[in-house]
């Protein structure tokens, strides 16, 4: 085993980069289809309200998404501030109240 490969890990490395580019090309491309569904749905004939449902229905998807990565982020801190870490329930029957 080189060197390199002993703090360098390749696998993460590739999981990071995978990750990577398919939030940062997916996100910007479901922005450009909703705003382009809206453009779609002011048409010359008349507003299309299953475009604009499709529209805001996207844009929904995407503010949540943003919300959950802003929260995924700051989670250690708002852990610190609240006294509530998201992951020190145990197992999950301790979370449903399960014997």
């Amino acid at each position: 085993m080189s060197t390199l490969s002993a703090w360098f890990d390749y696998v993460a490395t590739a999981k990071i980069l995978i990750c990577g580019l398919i939030v940062g090309a997916a996100l910007p491309a479901l922005f450009a289809l909703a705003v382009r569904l809206g453009a779609a749905a002011d048409a010359a004939d008349g507003p299309r309200p299953a475009l604009l449902a499709a529209r805001r229905a996207l844009f929904t998807v995407l503010a949540l998404i943003v919300a959950v990565g802003v929260l995924f982020i700051s989670r250690d801190f708002i852990a610190h501030r609240i006294g509530f870490a998201w992951d020190d329930w145990g197992d999950w029957q301790d979370v449903l109240g399960l014997a």
